[in-house]
């Protein structure tokens, strides 16, 4: 309902697995770095968020906000109509379960391009092992 008073929605991907949410002392949170993007796109067919907000929240406002630097080269190619079963088992995240098993939504990212290096494509990733870098160090004074 009031959607419009949200500045910047992030996800705390927390990749527990099962087995320790299970455990004595689990620790909080769940898997949402894979769903976010579906979540809110699904919102956008039902004309709870427009395109425009979900890439203000996700994008937009939390480089300025946070200042993030800008990142050369860098691109997320979506296919915003395609229909997603989320599922656990399909995810990369090492824990291999989601709260929204079997929710029907739409979007997903087909490339994500890093300083100009393909590093994910038609849901696989093809990045090296090292390939991330913290961007506060490649700040320019």
């Amino acid at each position: 309902e009031h959607l419009e008073a949200i500045d910047c929605i992030a996800t705390d991907h927390a990749p527990h697995t099962i087995a320790e949410k299970d455990g004595p002392n689990p620790p909080p949170g769940f898997p949402g770095l894979e769903t976010a993007l579906p979540l809110l796109l699904g919102a956008v067919h039902e004309d709870r968020l427009s395109i425009d907000d979900v890439v203000d929240r996700l994008s937009t406002n939390p480089k300025r906000i946070f200042d993030i630097p800008e990142q050369p080269d860098t691109t997320v190619e979506v296919d915003s109509d395609a229909r997603v079963t989320l599922s656990g088992a399909a995810s990369h995240t090492r824990a291999r379960w989601t709260p929204f098993e079997g929710m029907v939504t739409r979007g997903r990212v087909t490339t994500v391009t890093l300083r100009g290096q393909t590093v994910f494509r038609d849901g696989q990733v093809i990045a090296t092992p090292g390939t991330g870098r913290n961007i506060r160090e490649e700040e320019q004074p």
